[in-house]
């Protein structure tokens, strides 16, 4: 085990944080991302309408926008070790309790609640914060690389979830997930530190003494990235909760459209490392806006799902959308707000994350439910990754040069 005092020689540690971040996020966001094949699971063994069990996974996503900002404190305070241990014991602790439940109201504790709260600790603007320290010219490829775990996690996964689910039951593989985690990620992640002030050095010395959370909730670029943040990951995860159930209804076998999701994933995890690294050549918004094009095609191609074939490039384009969401949000947030309370502020963007991904996926559900389709739900996940790619070019511009860009 790392000592509490380790510090690193030289700044080529930083990739091993992030293969570190990429392997934490690859467990948790698996585990999150493999919602869809319980969903249906779920709804064959219960019964229950598809807007209540959307509500688990709504439940994490209050949880991460209700929690988040207080995970971000616990990172700038206690650093990246003590905060992840505490995220894994309260994600597997979840996850066993949920193996056990008879009703909605205890799945919706135990899943939505515990192992939500969970979630948010190891979530994707924690690491973001981390890597943040030890990265400047190249940050959005290291983010990139690290957030591809999060693809990797559904392209093994959520195939894998489906599989223990269709020759065992669900609650058999919710108990393997939990041990995924419990003991795999926490020696994985004893590993994670913060870059020690004296590699850190004085690049970052004046935005340590200006970016205060306080100072960060006056400024209008903040806000803008939080409305970003809102709308990015909603249409996201509507399809995360949702995707398998349109396959399904589709006439799309079930392990055909577990494979597809996992196609996805690898596209997603290829597409974090390529978006980080382009968006440091063109620019964060450029990049972002071009996934934003691949995300609306991935929702419009999902009402054609009857014709066999439409699967794959929904698969396709579902990645490289996901892929350039919310490293790209995150690594904007970097931009503009480093320095020692940036854990506070990336988790405080990250409740933008949560609120939104909270909202839409049980808004699809209910329109399901009334409508007897995903056709407006398509449409209004359409509109509402416009309103994000506008609201992230307008943070990006609304400080014509980033403060830490000054300093470096």
């Amino acid at each position: 085990m790392l000592s509490h005092k380790f510090k690193p020689a030289n700044l080529s540690y930083g990739w091993i944080i992030v293969a570190v971040s990429a392997l934490i996020l690859f467990a948790a966001f698996g585990i999150r991302l493999s919602f869809t094949v319980f969903f249906v699971a779920l709804i064959d063994d219960f019964g229950w309408s598809r807007a209540d069990t959307s509500l688990i996974f709504s439940t994490t996503m209050i949880v991460f926008a209700a929690s988040s900002t207080l995970a971000g404190v616990m990172l700038d305070r206690w650093g990246p070790r003590t905060t992840f241990t505490i995220g894994c014991l309260i994600l597997g602790t979840g996850l066993l309790a949920s193996s056990q439940i008879q009703t909605l109201a205890q799945l919706t504790m135990t899943y939505g609640v515990i192992a939500g709260l969970g979630i948010t600790i190891l979530g994707l603007s924690m690491h973001a914060s981390v890597i943040r320290g030890w990265f400047k010219d190249r940050l959005g490829a290291a983010i990139g690389v690290a957030f591809a775990g999060t693809g990797l996690g559904a392209f093994i996964v959520t195939p894998s979830a489906e599989a223990v689910i269709r020759y065992f039951d669900w609650r058999t593989a919710i108990v393997f997930l939990a041990i995924l985690i419990l003991l795999v990620i926490i020696p994985i992640q004893l590993f994670s530190v913060n870059c020690p002030e004296s590699l850190n050095g004085s690049p970052l010395d004046d935005l340590n003494k200006y970016w205060t959370l306080s100072k960060t909730l006056k400024s209008p670029a903040f806000w803008l990235v939080v409305l970003a943040g809102i709308c990015a990951i909603a249409p996201v995860r509507m399809l995360t909760v949702h995707q398998f159930a349109i396959m399904a209804d589709s006439g799309v076998s079930r392990a055909i459209g577990a494979r597809a999701i996992g196609l996805a994933g690898v596209v997603t995890a290829a597409t974090f490392i390529l978006a980080g690294m382009l968006s440091d050549k063109i620019g964060r918004a450029a990049t972002y806006a071009i996934g934003s094009g691949c995300l609306i095609a991935a929702l419009l191609i999902t009402q054609s799902f009857e014709l066999g074939w439409t699967i794959w490039p929904y698969a396709i384009l579902m990645g490289m959308g996901e892929g350039s969401r919310s490293s790209l949000v995150s690594a904007t947030t970097a931009d503009i707000f480093a320095g020692k309370t940036l854990g506070a502020i990336s988790g405080t963007v990250g409740a933008g994350y949560g609120l939104g991904a909270a909202i839409l996926p049980w808004a699809a559900g209910w329109l399901f439910d009334v409508n007897g389709s995903y056709e407006t739900a398509v449409w209004l996940a359409s509109a509402v990754v416009i309103v994000s790619t506008l609201a992230l070019t307008a943070a990006s511009y609304f400080d014509t040069e980033p403060v830490w860009r000054a300093s470096i």
